[in-house]
């Protein structure tokens, strides 16, 4: 009862205050609080303290027509109103209010003529590799075998390029002398102590040994952050038996590279890991996203910026899928994987038609698990296909736009070089990205969380060299650039899920990174902060 008599000392401190403002604050609050009383209901003491504090900022009245339409609607009457219900009361305002800040901001930027430059410039979009067509469904020994030979043979040609690889002979002919000796091999074993490394390499005759000792420390580092089932080129000498201590190890590694640049001012939107269905699907954010791709919100800067958007890329992951995980239908809003890419693809016919969306396919996706993946079945998400400014690719794929060219990944084997290399986590997954460029192929290690098919190309060997590297899966924000590449790995629009929490990893959504493709520069777009 306490909360009624205090409500009756301050209706009567209130009128002894002989305020000399009209409508003040204050008797605006006593007349709020004589409704309350007439209306039949009693504050709480700590619900009149919360009005108190916050009578200046808000409209009270509002707020209390608020709570008194939520009490007449809750299943137990009550007369008391708590803190609680006038915080979420509060709440709610705040956010009608945003939505109406939202509309009469739509409203003032229709009133312009909108008209984005990126409308007047013609797509220019070149297909350099697809896997979607050449896929085959090999799975013997002998598939195995000639897919390990194709990556042997191919990556021993890109290392033979290099200078300093020149006169490296056959494992067999190596051993088979005394001093110096240069080798190259596929590396199927490695082990690590604290004194020394030592790893053994093969080609398509023979083995050979390596011991790397911490005398060397260059070398030593190096052999740190070596891959299994990536080729490298050895130059040591002769031990005894099949070793060879290595003085230096070269990898395939791309050269310096001089990026190539549009004539066209036109801006690439790089993002991926949408996941349409799952119950952490940032929508909100999304269409928020979309609005600022029409231009109706965004202003400066960010709207400029939105003007020239040509190109939607997404590396992967546009729904949640079903089935990926155990117990994943307790994280689904949206439990049919044929209505996730329906609602995916509602969501993408908002992008104006003259923006142009190329989507390669995630481990999430309807499509097979191995790599390479074809792009995303059209039985699955057929209203994609639909959407005429859609156009669907495999993972990996090699496209040019405008003259630059861009190597698209879903990324799925970047946690594979997480968990081998020191000092690279989720944090700083560009690191791994320029790992992967290093050994010249985006799946070097086998056998461990990646699955990978046995296909006559190796379609994982990076045998062209892009201007843009962009990447998925890990969910984390990061770019940098490796000898003239641009790396982006472009976060999502997840928030934090359950695995995610247990691992340790903080997901970067709503965050879009854009480059220009005149000039490579790439600026960040925050839709958390709109």
């Amino acid at each position: 009862m306490c909360g009624i008599y205090l409500l009756k000392f301050y209706l009567w401190r209130l009128k002894l205050e002989n305020l000399s403002r009209t409508e003040s604050s204050g008797e605006k609050l006593r007349k709020c609080l004589e409704k309350v009383f007439s209306e039949g209901y009693q504050l709480q003491a700590e619900a009149l303290s919360f009005l108190k504090l916050i009578e200046d900022k808000v409209d009270v009245e509002k707020i209390l027509d608020k709570v008194f339409e939520k009490l007449k609607t809750q299943p137990q009457p009550t007369i008391f109103i708590s803190k609680g219900l006038i915080e979420e009361c509060v709440n709610e305002l705040e956010e009608e209010n945003r939505r109406i800040v939202e509309k009469v901001r739509y409203l003032e930027v229709s009133k312009e003529v909108y008209h984005p430059p990126a409308k007047d410039v013609e797509a220019k979009i070149e297909v350099l590799k697809d896997p979607s067509k050449s896929i085959s469904s090999g799975e013997s020994l002998s598939d195995f075998l000639s897919y390990f030979r194709d990556r042997f043979k191919r990556l021993t040609k890109i290392l033979s390029e290099r200078l300093d690889v020149k006169g490296s002979l056959p494992i067999e002919d190596a051993l088979k002398k005394s001093g110096r000796v240069k080798v190259i091999g596929l590396i199927s074993e490695k082990i690590v102590t604290s004194r020394r490394i030592v790893f053994r390499i093969e080609d398509l005759e023979k083995t050979a040994t390596i011991i790397v000792q911490p005398e060397n420390p260059e070398v030593f580092q190096v052999a740190t952050e070596l891959l299994l089932d990536q080729v490298v080129c050895v130059s040591g000498f002769r031990g005894g038996g099949d070793t060879i201590f290595a003085e230096e190890i070269l990898l395939p590694d791309i050269p310096y590279h001089k990026p190539r640049y549009s004539w066209e001012d036109v801006n690439v939107v790089f993002t991926s890991d949408i996941h349409v269905g799952s119950i952490a699907f940032e929508e909100k954010l999304f269409r928020r996203f979309l609005d600022w791709l029409k231009g109706r919100i965004g202003e400066g800067k960010s709207r400029e910026i939105a003007g020239k958007v040509k190109y939607v890329v997404v590396a992967g992951d546009v729904v949640d899928g079903v089935g990926q995980y155990p117990r994943q239908e307790d994280e689904l809003e949206i439990k049919d994987v044929y209505k996730q890419y329906k609602v995916a693809a509602k969501l993408f016919e908002e992008i104006p038609d003259y923006i142009e969306v190329i989507i390669i396919p995630g481990n999430h996706d309807a499509v097979r698990r191995t790599l390479p993946q074809p792009a995303i079945l059209k039985n699955f998400a057929e209203p994609l296909y639909d959407v005429p400014n859609i156009l669907m690719l495999g993972n990996p794929s090699y496209i040019r736009l405008h003259g630059v060219e861009l190597l698209l990944h879903h990324g799925r084997s970047l946690e594979d070089v997480l968990s081998s290399l020191p000092n690279v986590n989720h944090q700083n997954v560009t690191k791994a990205m320029s790992q992967l460029l290093k050994v010249r192929h985006l799946a070097p290690v086998y056998g461990h969380k990646t699955p990978i098919a046995p296909e006559p190309i190796d379609w994982m060997v990076v045998d062209r060299i892009p201007d843009i590297y962009h990447t998925g899966h890990i969910h984390v924000f990061d770019h940098s650039t490796y000898r003239g590449v641009l790396l982006i790995n472009s976060g999502c629009w997840q928030r934090q899920t359950s695995y995610q929490k247990k691992m340790g990893v903080t997901p970067t959504y709503g965050v879009t990174p854009i480059v220009n493709l005149k000039t490579l520069n790439l600026s960040i777009v925050d839709f958390r902060s709109f």
